[in-house]
């Protein structure tokens, strides 16, 4: 929790009463009985209770609007930089929007096979591909001039422009992970990787340090539980609780009707869009 520098706890509206035998106890501590002991009139009891709550009322008045730390005195840990520009975050903006819809999933449990475990078989490695079989899609020139960062026109459909929605790469490089842990059935992946300055391109590295920043990215707070478990006698975590998801059908669908139509060659050279003063690269 942020430090404000003060105190939160409630602060009493009202002074306490005081009984004219209380006012009267008070005095006699005061005068030490050497002098003349004052009888409280009700009056005056009266009188002291109002300016006590009138006090009371201007020094929480006088905290709450003048005490009160600016949001400049409280220390905030600034973010890294952002590569494509941390500015553009508030005007963020996906073509897909539309295709999000939420829903109520319970996660695979400890110890559950799925087609996606295990050794890899032909079987394993379809349905592995068959999570991103899209990849690229085009978008309109009024939804490019949307995006946080421009993107280009595809060679020969320049009416269009070209994205891919990042799960597909994210699931790319999860697969490649995959794909890396069997090399006696997949070999040692060669996928031409180039040559940045003096530095060989790791494209399983590279793809590790995708999903971790995705994952951080993401950051999903949904709580896992522990259960006791009788015959191991112990409290295990489960994964199997429900999580709100975006619907994968959704969006695999708006991918689809979006897709690119013709064949791509990254080779070709692109119709850039221009960026705008507030857009980044």
């Amino acid at each position: 929790m942020v430090q404000t520098g003060y105190d939160h706890r409630a602060i009493r509206t009202s002074s306490p009463s005081f009984s004219d035998a209380d006012v009267e106890s008070a005095e006699e501590l005061l005068h030490d009985g050497r002098t003349t002991r004052l009888r409280a009139s009700p009056r005056l009891t009266s009188v002291l209770e109002i300016l006590a709550i009138i006090l009371s009322i201007s020094l929480n008045i006088y905290l709450i609007f003048f005490r009160h730390p600016s949001s400049a005195s409280i220390p905030v840990s600034s973010p890294a930089p952002d590569p494509i520009g941390a500015d553009v975050v508030a005007s963020f903006f996906t073509p897909a929007q539309s295709a999000i819809k939420f829903e109520n999933r319970v996660l695979s449990k400890f110890g559950e096979k799925t087609i996606y475990h295990g050794p890899p078989t032909d079987e394993t490695d379809d349905a592995w591909f068959s999570l991103y079989p899209i990849g690229l899609s085009r978008i309109t020139a009024e939804q490019e001039a949307k995006l946080a960062n421009w993107t280009s026109r595809i060679p020969g459909d320049e009416e269009h422009y070209i994205i891919s929605l990042d799960f597909f790469h994210h699931m790319h490089c999860l697969n490649l992970v995959r794909r890396a842990l069997w090399p006696e059935r997949y070999g040692p992946y060669t996928f031409d990787d180039p040559i940045v300055g003096d530095v060989p391109f790791d494209h399983a590295d590279h793809c590790i340090n995708i999903i971790r920043e995705n994952i951080m990215c993401d950051a999903d707070i949904t709580p896992n539980v522990f259960r006791w478990e009788e015959e191991e006698q112990e409290a295990f975590p489960h994964f199997d609780v429900v999580h709100t998801c975006r619907s994968w059908d959704s969006i695999t669908k708006w991918a689809s009707e979006h897709r690119l139509l013709n064949e791509w060659n990254g080779k070709l050279p692109l119709g850039g869009a221009r960026p705008s003063a507030s857009r980044s690269e």
